[in-house]
């Protein structure tokens, strides 16, 4: 027992046990799952994106690739916008839709298809031997074919079976019905309805994939065997739903003639024709055909920027090439060139993700593209705009670039504490820096001089109020220094609380839940904040006091007309009040209502041609003004503003957009005998981004080498 409270012992035992449980860990998962010893009966010939396969003796599914062996009892099964081709050793051909799962079964003579949802195709033209049957059963339903081609499409409710060639037997509800040649059966808990479609679906075909770089498109169905006598004789309706049993309908009109045009946006669509059999008076439905509208928008090339100038002292750049991810494609080739046709010095370089680099090149003019491929049949390539870019030494070296404190900035001496930071941009230019303080712009009283290697330097002494100078000198043996410019700051013993906005004696501008947004200066020092409103200037009367720790309050206004405010702080050094401000607050003219961009909303521009701007209408409006600004940065940003009569406002002009915070303010515009007046804005926040560049995910395992 004291062998298990000695650590020389106990501490290397768990270390071995460790050891082999990583090991058997280890392979465990870099084994391959192809260890099921039931006989090959089949090939995967074609496959598209992601293809599953389980085992019958395994519960972990894994990637199947193309030219892979297919086991007796193996359950295949496709995920979204994937399809699998499956060939088995008697020739029959097994088409497998996306979203379908099938199991395999060959332990008799006959091809056993246990079909759990979905759809798939069997052809069976090639087959030798003419006594095997294919038997595909679907829950309750047994679907027996002989030599010929199937399709099969089962919902929850019902199974869809229509024959190409040869015949089929269907055996449901203890009954069975042979299909024919041509013939579409339908097979539901009322029983098999057996009929020769009267309409035969054109375009789109089925499986059809559409490609949309707006994300919308007019889609034409065209049906044929359409006649004015067969219409009335049918009272035939088109259905289209995004859903397989057409629970829930996007179209459904009665058909007119052989074509009908409709704008569907993007997603996975089912579509057929319904209509009532003349001689029977029952329900038909015809064979059902799938397409998709995938949204596929153009590839945007991020960097380098059109007209990015590289420029160098020592090391020559490297040039980042960096693009918009696509969904429906998987490889990217990036490409440099002296030229726009991309003939002369054209250098290339794939990857998958969506940033690759290019080192060493000579100075000189280059233009930059980007090519993505597909692996998606009929998915043709993208090639994005073209980027023209220069990369050339320097012929002067440009002086240090200061940074922090910035120009004009203010410290109170509690806030700094003896200690400032200051900061200037990295550069290789310069093998160290001088940093100089000073009391005068002249640097006559020069108070602290040091040299640094780096880009930054703290200042530890105690520093009096007053205004001080500081630059740096980017040095260079056996060259003259270069200097900066000159930034000033200033020291004072006591910091001012500020206000911010409403500004004074302007027209407040309210929330969009009507509330008023009052905003000041936080101080360097931990304080506590209390905001008085009133009437007057003299807060005799208060129509609002509210204290907290925030820099912000929101309140709804009781009164309007010309309101006062300011803010009391407390701090540990005593007690800090802000200038007296007035603003108005006008109830006459109503701000119009945001509906879209929601606050805070992320739009991702990057699968976006514009961003619309909608609000409801005021009764009395006679038009509206509508801002959009950048407040991503330490200063706002005007991006726009534009007057219009209509609703919403469409902007595309995205070159003008970065990433980050944006403000969009709106007000209503009302005709009065003195001119047009504007309401109080309605704003709201939202952001703007784009895609964060993603790391390949590696399915195969193994090394690739590359010489």
């Amino acid at each position: 027992m004291r062998l298990l409270n000695d650590t020389r012992f106990v501490v290397p035992f768990f270390l071995f046990i460790i050891g082999i449980l990583s090991f058997l860990l280890y392979l465990n998962l870099t084994s391959t799952l192809g260890g099921s010893d039931s006989p090959t009966i089949g090939v995967l010939t074609f496959k598209t994106k992601t293809v599953l396969r389980k085992f019958n003796d395994q519960v972990v599914w894994d990637s199947i690739e193309s030219s892979s062996e297919v086991k007796n009892r193996d359950t295949i099964r496709t995920e979204g916008l994937s399809d699998a081709v499956l060939t088995l050793n008697d020739g029959t051909k097994i088409n497998i839709s996306e979203n379908s799962m099938i199991l395999l079964d060959i332990s008799d003579k006959n091809i056993n298809v246990n079909f759990a949802y979905g759809s798939f195709e069997a052809a069976r033209e090639g087959t030798g031997n003419t006594d095997v049957k294919m038997n595909i059963t679907a829950g309750d339903k047994v679907v027996e074919v002989g030599k010929g081609d199937i399709k099969l499409d089962k919902t929850k409710d019902e199974l869809n079976v229509k024959v190409g060639e040869g015949e089929a037997k269907i055996t449901a509800n203890g009954k069975q019905e042979t299909i024919a040649k041509d013939e579409v059966a339908s097979v539901s808990s009322q029983g098999v309805k057996v009929s020769k479609p009267k309409f035969g679906l054109t375009s789109p075909e089925d499986k059809k994939l559409i490609l949309s770089e707006t994300g919308s498109e007019m889609i034409n169905f065209n049906v044929s065997g359409v006649t004015p006598e067969i219409l009335k004789a049918t009272n035939a309706n088109i259905e289209v739903s995004l859903f397989p049993d057409f629970s829930k309908s996007v179209i459904k009109e009665k058909l007119r003639s052989g074509s009908l045009s409709r704008s569907l946006t993007s997603g996975s669509y089912h579509w057929r024709i319904v209509f009532i059999d003349p001689e029977t008076k029952d329900k038909q439905t015809s064979e059902t055909f799938k397409f998709k509208i995938i949204s596929n928008p153009g590839l945007r090339l991020f960097l380098p920027k059109d007209g990015d100038n590289f420029s160098y002292t020592s090391e020559v750049p490297v040039i980042k090439v960096s693009w918009g991810n696509l969904e429906l494609y998987s490889s990217y080739t990036a490409q440099v060139a002296k030229d726009p046709g991309f003939s002369s010095e054209l250098k290339t370089k794939q990857t998958q993700n969506q940033a690759i680099s290019f080192e060493s090149l000579p100075d000189g003019t280059y233009y930059a593209r980007v090519i993505a491929r597909s692996n998606l049949p009929d998915v043709p390539e993208k090639i994005s705009s073209v980027s023209r870019f220069t990369v050339g030494r320097k012929l002067n070296q440009e002086p240090p670039a200061l940074v922090e404190p910035s120009k004009d900035k203010v410290f109170s001496k509690e806030q700094i504490e003896n200690n400032i930071f200051f900061s200037w941009k990295d550069t290789k230019d310069f093998e160290s820096f001088q940093f100089e303080l000073s009391e005068d712009k002249t640097f006559t009283k020069i108070l602290y001089k040091a040299i640094s290697e780096n880009s930054f330097l703290k200042y530890g002494s105690d520093l009096q109020s007053g205004t001080y100078f500081w630059r740096v000198r980017g040095r260079t043996p056996g060259k003259e220094d270069i200097l900066s410019a000159i930034f000033n700051f200033s020291v004072v013993a006591k910091e001012d609380l500020d206000l911010l906005s409403p500004t004074n004696g302007s027209e407040a501008t309210v929330t969009e839940k009507g509330n008023l947004l009052l905003r000041w200066k936080k101080l360097s020092s931990k304080a506590s904040y209390k905001l008085e409103i009133s009437k007057s200037n003299d807060f005799q009367s208060l129509m609002i006091s509210e204290s907290g720790s925030n820099t912000f309050a929101e309140i709804k206004p009781k009164e309007f007309g010309k309101l006062f405010w300011r803010v009391l702080a407390e701090t540990k050094n005593g007690n800090v009040t802000s200038e007296i401000w007035n603003f108005t607050v006008n109830s006459s003219m109503e701000p119009p209502v945001l509906v879209s961009p929601l606050k805070n909303e992320n739009i991702d521009i990057s699968n976006k041609s514009n961003i619309t701007f909608s609000w409801k209408a005021q009764e009395k409006a006679s038009a509206y003004k509508i801002k959009l600004i950048d407040i991503s940065g330490i200063k706002e940003k005007p991006v726009f503003s534009e007057r219009t009569t209509q609703l919403k406002y469409v902007f595309t002009d995205f070159i003008k957009l970065n990433e980050g915070r944006y403000r969009v303010e709106i007000c209503s515009l009302y005709t009065q005998a003195d001119g047009e007046k504007e309401s109080v804005y309605t704003r709201s926040d939202f952001f703007i981004s784009l895609p964060n560049l993603s790391i390949p995910k590696i399915l195969t395992p193994g090394k690739i080498y590359v010489e």
